[in-house]
């Protein structure tokens, strides 16, 4: 319940500050530096330990667990897929780029967090992690190595200087990424499938409806271009 709860205050959160975010980008990924380093505190000098459990399971879990961070792709990569805009739609996909970005420096934060602890170990003695950890810390890497060159050409300065084909190349990589999202969850989730049961479910449905629906785009892009063709000869 506190997923689809974190998913739906992520949705609500970028429909309310997307004109903000168009206006002042910058605020936007300073407060998230601020924000991530904030959370970071709260657990490790105790504070979960004096607010109520409600607070920490709906609210700041959302952060911890990264629940926002992939709630907030899950944003940048349905407005890919839909065809019809409406003016919610055309709102959110005005920020997309934006949008992406903070996703990208949220990932990277939970990464340097979590990474003092398993990177070294990986990189020094892998065989002495647990094999779900050793596949789970192999699959980040992967993610990172995809992340960064997508995350350094979201920048619309960046973006200017590339031409349109190499900047749509390296963007084609949104793709894998975020489908490597949902294998690293799951690997982390099969720790204990029953706990995480309705967690499975849910990412599986979302991420099986978002594959359904791009390639229902690819379609009918192939039809349209084959009809105008038709129509060309």
């Amino acid at each position: 319940m506190n997923l689809i709860f974190g998913i739906a205050v992520t949705v609500i959160f970028y429909i309310l500050t997307a004109d903000a975010i168009k206006k002042h980008p910058g605020a936007f990924y300073l407060g998230i530096y601020v924000w991530c380093g904030a959370v970071v505190m709260y657990f490790n000098l105790g504070y979960d330990q004096k607010f109520p459990e409600w607070f920490n399971v709906y609210f700041m879990n959302m952060f911890s667990r990264g629940i926002f961070t992939t709630a907030t792709f899950m944003v940048v990569m349905y407005l890919g897929v839909i065809t019809k805009h409406n003016k919610l739609s055309r709102k959110l996909m005005s920020v997309r780029g934006e949008i992406s970005i903070i996703g990208s420096l949220l990932t990277l934060s939970h990464n340097v967090v979590f990474g003092v602890k398993y990177f070294p170990m990986l990189f020094t003695n892998p065989k002495a992690m647990p094999t779900r950890e050793l596949i789970a810390s192999s699959i980040t890497l992967c993610l990172l190595a995809m992340l960064i060159p997508l995350f350094i050409t979201s920048f619309k300065v960046v973006r200017r200087k590339m031409s349109g084909k190499t900047w749509k190349k390296i963007q084609r990589m949104a793709y894998p990424f975020f489908i490597g999202i949902y294998v690293h969850i799951m690997v982390l989730y099969s720790a204990d499938v029953k706990v995480h049961l309705s967690g499975i479910i849910i990412y599986t449905l979302i991420y099986g409806s978002y594959i359904v629906l791009r390639l229902r785009k690819v379609a009918l892009k192939a039809c349209k271009s084959r009809i105008a063709t038709e129509q060309a000869v």
